[in-house]
């Protein structure tokens, strides 16, 4: 028996206690100095915690991991409303990338409504901007006026709603035959939503469904300043043509911008900040960056 088990078994047998309380052995541990201190860490009690008073004020997203019978590894993202905890969407796919649960967030704010805000984690499907610069999702977001919020690294507390939404969904699959498609995948996951949003009352919204919920108040929307990416960008989609350039105007002067024939066809998002032209691909790739010449036409690469 080592040290710290021998002085919490002799505080048990002294009090005579049959199962200690966990605040019981950390005082004895702390007190017999084999628990390090570090204060660096908030206690739980210091969290606070925010909750959306409307519905569409806030959306969380996140992408969580589950396997077919076979054993093949599919993805599905989840978006919830924070106010009523209702699954606006939740798709499978065989890999999650930004393109893809763009389109996800695109149908469901079809049917749902566009949120004020949308808060996800670090994930490169949904920021890159600790990569240089914004990728599709948040420049889509941006562009709509809608208010982008992502959790500090290694802060998981914050996406709290949707990680709470993955197990309970987790839970149910795990009672399911395993799937042996993402078809019959996704018709469980549907199952299931339909039956966490209609029939099973949520604790957090007074044992309402969460439809209920989403239901009982007027809904909030994007309020932010559209078309911009952070002071003084704006936000141009364009196509690139068969030479392999894109079109900019600026000062009422049309420039046309290099990019390369091997991306010909391709759709892309310009951000542009005075003279600065970034062009991106809808996968967050930076396909050019150029100090924009206002008294050249065109602009070759280079």
């Amino acid at each position: 028996m080592d040290a710290g088990a021998a002085t919490i078994h002799y505080h048990l047998s002294k009090r005579h206690q049959a199962v200690p309380s966990v605040s019981t052995i950390w005082r004895v541990l702390r007190r017999r100095g084999f628990v390090t201190p570090q204060p660096h860490k908030r206690p739980r009690s210091s969290w606070i915690r925010f909750e959306a008073r409307l519905p569409n004020e806030c959306w969380q997203s996140d992408v969580t991991h589950w396997r077919l019978g076979d054993g093949t590894e599919a993805e599905i993202v989840n978006f919830i409303d924070d106010h009523s905890r209702l699954a606006v969407a939740a798709r499978v796919l065989a890999t999650a990338t930004a393109p893809r649960v763009l389109r996800v967030f695109r149908t469901a704010g079809e049917r749902w409504g566009l949120p004020a805000a949308l808060m996800t984690d670090n994930g490169c499907v949904y920021t890159t901007w600790h990569r240089g610069g914004p990728n599709v999702m948040q420049t889509e977001l941006l562009a709509l006026g809608i208010d982008y919020r992502h959790s500090r690294p290694y802060h998981p507390q914050t996406c709290g709603e949707v990680e709470r939404f993955h197990q309970t969904m987790k839970a149910f699959l795990s009672r399911q035959r395993p799937a042996g498609s993402l078809a019959e995948l996704q018709a469980q996951v549907d199952r299931f939503v339909a039956y966490y949003n209609e029939i099973r009352p949520h604790r957090a919204n007074g044992r309402r469904t969460p439809l209920e919920a989403f239901g009982a108040r007027d809904k909030a929307g994007p309020s932010g300043p559209k078309i911009r990416v952070g002071a003084g960008v704006r936000v141009r989609r364009d196509r690139i043509d068969n030479n392999g350039k894109v079109t900019l105007r600026h000062r009422s002067r049309l420039h046309h911008i290099g990019v390369g024939h091997a991306h010909k066809g391709k759709r892309v998002i310009m951000l542009v900040h005075g003279l600065d032209v970034r062009v991106v691909s809808e996968d967050g790739e930076l396909l050019r960056q150029l100090t924009l010449d206002p008294d050249r036409d065109y602009q070759p690469q280079g």
